[in-house]
């Protein structure tokens, strides 16, 4: 998941020439001149936005070699200026040797007109490892930078229906970069495109224009920018003609695992839970326009198990490179600028201190291996301590080597949820506890236990923790709860200096207003909920093993509260939309007679019902970007993981195992 970076010299007046393609990155000229020339007017890009101000949908721009970003920073612009416009600007970008954060700030210098959109891309902007990042730099724009190769990216995030409007394709020269402009490359540009849209290229070259053809679209040479006689512009058709090949066409398409299309109609939507999966997946819903209504029994929001006084923000680690290994680390790093943000804008206060994840405490029946996780990681995302050093960091000192999330740290998750839930897009109704969802007239309503109806909308959330499984259309999830105590201490003259987050046999965090909290002991399917003085006690032990001063913490107990999490029988997210149990379980019935057969149809999933649950101990790195990729799909835009991940947290995909087990 490492990336590498882009290999630059940089030459006369500033200019990033590239070591990897020996040449520039754009004209010597006038940079800015010929990207508005190339890109933004010919695809037409302020008299498409008038023709669709209307719209309700985004408006998708894909580019293919983000280089110093000036393409998407001059759309940004423009897109800002445009008085009539869609509802929003999604911004695709591939990159394979993206700049790194210092590169990217000494050229974009160069452009003082841009310098406000530079600075606000620059606060936000990732160069640590592969994948797809997603930027929310304003209300209604959104920027996925997508590092690593633009084909292998494209591919996992193949769709059955094409969502991009317009194409920017600036990678360098066919004959420097000619793995950039090869034909699988052109098909899934093909069947990533809407009718009707459009492409340019500064390129004239013939075997570009062949290459555009021969996946359908049609291609016109017209006027380059300033010596550059020729460019080429290209519009998909409109429609496929009866009998002709779809070029791009995603293989094996018919999949459980693909979700059906976007919903027409209002955009409302209720969400049942004002937790931290709840209160993320309302903000991500009110960003793009939605009213949103959340509901909840208790009397605030935050009540269960997201009102732990401080949680900690770091990433799930893993050894090898997968679909799940690539989520938690999109989520960690997705969570991490989230939360800055907020910070500019919001009473949360996300503390930026690290977190130290004790050697020894970490699983002992399948130990992590630093050298392969060294080769995964980047530096900026997880480092291996000795005792002196992490004792350094932590302003003490410890009983054990660490790893080092220096990008971790902590927040009160109920100043964040109270920060997501302050957008005028949302209203809260606490008190409130859902009894019953059922659909009538393809509304979604929410009543009590007394059968009042509560909300009801087109789009409803399930957000609810372990309380899922008590309404009918999901009732049959395998969902558990796990009990968890934490325990409130003061400070003592020592510990009161702890400057890090501490993970051991207990996580210890540091001092605010006079106390730490301890967090947390851990029973699974426990749902009692009264303090446990031998938990208090195992906590402070724990606690107090992470350090070798013998009265590091104080022994004095505060308070305790105890909550329960939710988790899933594979302890991952259960992220998705609803599906239908019995028409999946007669769709995929052939898999209960060879776990490998190929069943060539889509799934069932209830329209307009979806899911957030079982985020378990790592909802503050893996519920904001859940939240955001239920929006996405809600919204109809492409969405921020890719195929193998949607898969991997998508619901339906316990039917899928139980019929391959025969049950």
């Amino acid at each position: 998941m490492k990336i590498k970076h882009a290999s630059l010299r940089w030459i006369e007046s500033d200019l990033p020439y590239s070591r990897q393609f020996g040449d520039l990155y754009y004209s010597r000229e006038d940079e800015l001149g010929e990207s508005r020339h190339a890109f933004l007017e010919a695809n037409e890009l302020r008299h498409r936005w008038q023709q669709a101000a209307d719209s309700k949908l985004s408006f998708t721009i894909a580019e293919i070699g983000f280089g110093s970003a000036l393409n998407f920073l001059l759309t940004w612009q423009l897109w800002r200026s445009s008085t009539h416009k869609p509802a929003g600007l999604h911004y695709i970008a591939f990159e394979k040797y993206p700049f790194s954060s210092s590169d990217l700030k000494r050229v974009q210098q160069r452009w003082p007109v841009l310098t406000d959109f530079s600075r606000a891309l620059q606060a936000v902007y990732p160069d640590q490892c592969s994948g797809c990042h997603r930027l929310l730099l304003e209300d209604g724009l959104i920027l996925d930078l997508h590092l690593g190769d633009a084909r292998t990216q494209l591919q996992n995030h193949a769709t059955a229906d094409g969502q991009v409007d317009a194409w920017y394709l600036d990678g360098f020269n066919p004959q420097l970069n000619p793995e950039l402009w090869q034909r699988k490359l052109f098909q899934l540009i093909a069947a990533a495109s809407k009718p009707a849209a459009t492409l340019s290229t500064y390129s004239a070259a013939g075997a570009v224009r062949r290459q555009l053809q021969a996946v359908g679209f049609e291609v016109e040479k017209t006027s380059g920018f300033g010596r550059k006689r020729h460019m080429l512009v290209a519009t998909r058709p409109t429609a496929i003609k009866h009998g002709d090949q779809q070029p791009g066409a995603i293989e094996g398409s018919g999949s459980w695992s693909i979700y059906p299309g976007l919903l027409a109609g209002e955009r409302q939507a209720l969400i049942i839970g004002a937790g931290l999966a709840g209160c993320s997946m309302a903000y991500s819903l009110a960003r793009r326009g939605w009213r949103v209504s959340v509901i909840d029994g208790a009397a605030t929001p935050a009540s269960g198990a997201s009102g732990t006084a401080q949680l900690a923000l770091r990433c799930r680690l893993f050894q090898n490179d997968s679909p799940l290994s690539r989520f938690f680390l999109q989520a960690y790093l997705f969570s991490r600028r989230q939360y800055s943000q907020l910070n500019l804008s919001s009473p949360l206060a996300f503390h930026d201190c690290g977190v130290l994840q004790l050697h020894g405490a970490m699983n002992k029946q399948q130990p992590l291996d630093w050298q392969k996780m060294r080769r995964l990681y980047p530096h900026e995302v997880i480092q291996m301590l000795a005792p002196a050093d992490a004792s350094q960091l932590a302003n003490t000192t410890l009983e054990d080597a660490a790893y080092y999330f220096p990008g971790g740290g902590w927040l009160d998750p109920t100043l964040l949820c109270c920060s997501y839930l302050d957008h005028p897009n949302i209203s809260l109704h606490t008190g409130r506890a859902v009894h019953t969802l059922e659909v009538r007239d393809s509304r979604w309503q929410a009543a009590d236990a007394e059968g009042q109806l509560l909300a009801s909308a087109t789009v409803a959330v399930i957000a609810n923790s372990y309380d899922a499984t008590r309404f009918s259309t999901t009732a049959w999830l395998p969902l558990q709860t796990v009990r968890g105590q934490t325990t409130t201490i003061g400070s003592s003259r020592l510990s009161a200096s702890l400057a890090s987050v501490v993970c051991g046999e207990r996580t210890v965090f540091p001092c605010i207003d006079g106390h730490h909290t301890l967090s947390a002991s851990y029973r699974s399917r426990d749902s009692d909920l009264s303090i446990s003085d031998a938990d208090n006690q195992q906590n402070l032990q724990g606690a107090q093993a992470c350090f070798r001063e013998v009265n590091y913490l104080d022994k004095e107990f505060q308070e305790a509260r105890v909550a329960l999490r939710c988790s899933s029988s594979d302890y991952l997210p259960v992220v998705g939309q609803v599906p239908e149990v019995g028409a999946m379980q007669e769709q995929f019935s052939a898999l209960r007679h060879n776990a490998r057969a190929r069943v060539n149809c889509s799934g069932s999933y209830h329209p307009g019902l979806y899911l957030s649950v079982a985020h378990g101990s790592n909802g503050l790195a893996t519920c904001p970007l859940s939240s955001e990729f239920l929006a996405s799909l809600i919204n109809g835009e492409v969405l921020p993981i890719d195929q193998a991940m949607s898969a991997a947290l998508n619901p339906a995909r316990f039917i899928i195992r139980d019929l391959k087990k025969q049950r």
